[in-house]
């Protein structure tokens, strides 16, 4: 396999990361509604470019068509001359190609200007995370999933950066292409890495809602591994086939809770059948296939006038922050993943009903291991 990569050499996030906080919907809002406007008179700027820019490729392009259809009949008819009038013809076809081309430049510019302005404060926005438009999860860190597909070229984009809770978080927009006789997509979706510091994950456990790549890959790639039987009863969360080459501790570190966040999570990414790859002793790498533009400018001729986008965005966003507060909640029991449901159930059968302030605390995090 040639893995080709662009812009995806970046390491894990190290010094320019910074602490995530949750931002509340009515503060994210407010600052929504001020990165609208502002990204509306963005909007209206370039748009006054394109207006100016198809005049003068129009004019220019009539005024170059009309030359050339003179020459072409002149060289034609009166001077039977076959190689320049074709020639005069196709310079003057090429002129308002070219400004064509020019004119178009500013759809590009828009889209650029979008990322370097519009998602750095839509990303601080978000909780305080550092946006890249030309990173992603290192190749090397990829490989070692067991999840990534063959493919020829990897291409990420739109990168988010941050700490919560003391994990390392980042997140980006990934392509896998194939090239054979042409290229094919693989994959087209999102990848979250998330390194949590001081972890003990034991072995190398991959989850899976891809019913397709179980079958492709369970006597090949993952022949290794075995499988972990592990049902909560609740189908939704039941999607996931699970592999280990340490099913006990798999079992330990696949808990109901883990299972209804990565559920949640396939769930609000269109109910992708999302993967995820525990292994290295600390990484969490979600590899999400999902179609839609998550972090995309929107089209230049269209008022940006609705909050649904960035909205939504903080919804995917916060749900993969949700699986993060699992695994702080494990590190804060101080207990295996799996053993804290029964800690939990051995404090509520050992509390009276008549005491609510002895009731065990509520699942919530801040760390992992």
């Amino acid at each position: 396999m040639n893995d080709t990569q662009k812009h995806t050499d970046a390491p894990s996030p190290e010094p320019d990361a910074q602490e995530v906080s949750r931002s509340r919907d009515d503060d994210f809002s407010a600052m929504v509604e001020r990165l609208i406007r502002d990204a509306e008179d963005m909007r209206l700027s370039f748009m006054k470019r394109p207006s100016t820019r198809g005049n003068v490729t129009m004019t220019l392009g009539l005024i170059s068509l009309t030359i050339g259809a003179t020459g072409f009949g002149w060289f034609l008819f009166m001077e039977a001359d076959i190689l320049r009038a074709v020639g005069s013809m196709l310079l003057a076809v090429m002129i308002p190609a070219l400004l064509q081309i020019w004119n178009n430049g500013i759809l590009k510019d828009y889209e650029r200007s979008y990322k370097r302005e519009f998602l750095p404060r839509l990303a601080q926005a978000l909780g305080g995370f550092k946006f890249h438009p030309s990173r992603g999860i290192g190749r090397k860190i990829i490989a070692k999933t067991g999840l990534i597909p063959a493919h020829d070229i990897y291409e990420a984009e739109d990168c988010f950066l941050g700490h919560y809770k003391g994990v390392k978080v980042l997140f980006s927009e990934a392509r896998l292409k194939t090239k054979k006789k042409y290229i094919a997509p693989v994959f087209d979706g999102v990848f979250v890495l998330l390194e949590i510091p001081n972890a003990a994950i034991e072995g190398h456990t991959i989850l899976t809602a891809d019913r397709d790549a179980y079958r492709m890959w369970r006597s090949s790639r993952w022949g290794k591994l075995k499988d972990v039987p592990i049902s909560t009863g609740n189908e939704s969360w039941d999607r996931f086939q699970i592999l280990s080459d340490n099913p006990e501790r798999a079992k330990l570190l696949i808990g109901e809770r883990l299972l209804k966040e990565l559920a949640e999570a396939a769930d609000i990414f269109d109910n992708a059948d999302l993967s995820a790859a525990f292994f290295k002793g600390k990484f969490v790498f979600l590899m999400i296939p999902y179609k839609g533009d998550m972090f995309e400018a929107s089209n230049i001729h269209i008022p940006v006038a609705t909050k649904q986008h960035a909205m939504q965005c903080k919804r995917e966003i916060e749900q993969i922050l949700e699986i993060i507060d699992v695994f702080d909640l494990y590190q804060k029991a101080d207990t295996p993943p799996a053993e804290v449901k029964n800690e939990v159930e051995k404090a509520e059968n050992s509390q009276p009903d008549s005491s609510p302030s002895q009731e065990p605390p509520t699942d919530s995090g801040s760390k992992t291991d």
